[in-house]
């Protein structure tokens, strides 16, 4: 998604909602500060049923972060495992506006 950093927010919730047709078993959740402003504060994603999906991985999950530059700052946090061919296998993100006490929580 290409566009000003306000529109391609806005696409996110369209986008999962999307993505939750064709995997009924995506999971995503969305976190905004008020009925008011709805400024973004994190957006939570999975896909497929994790039960399912870490029979199937080694039994090491790792975690990383990344900080996201441009005019919404915020963190990238990602969770991922290995599969039985060796690639790496997403299992979940996490998008934060910053590191605050709340975010953190």
């Amino acid at each position: 998604m290409r566009d000003s950093f306000e529109h391609v927010y806005q696409l996110l919730t369209c986008y999962f909602v999307k993505v939750r047709l064709v995997d009924p078993d995506f999971v995503f959740d969305i976190q905004t500060t008020s009925c008011k402003d709805k400024r973004f504060t994190w957006y939570f994603w999975c896909f497929g049923h994790p039960t399912k999906t870490y029979k199937l991985l080694r039994p090491v999950v790792m975690n990383d972060e990344t900080f996201l530059k441009g005019r919404y700052r915020g963190s990238l946090l990602t969770a991922i495992a290995i599969d039985p061919s060796n690639h790496i296998f997403p299992l979940a993100f996490l998008m934060k506006d910053s590191k605050t006490t709340e975010s953190w929580t």
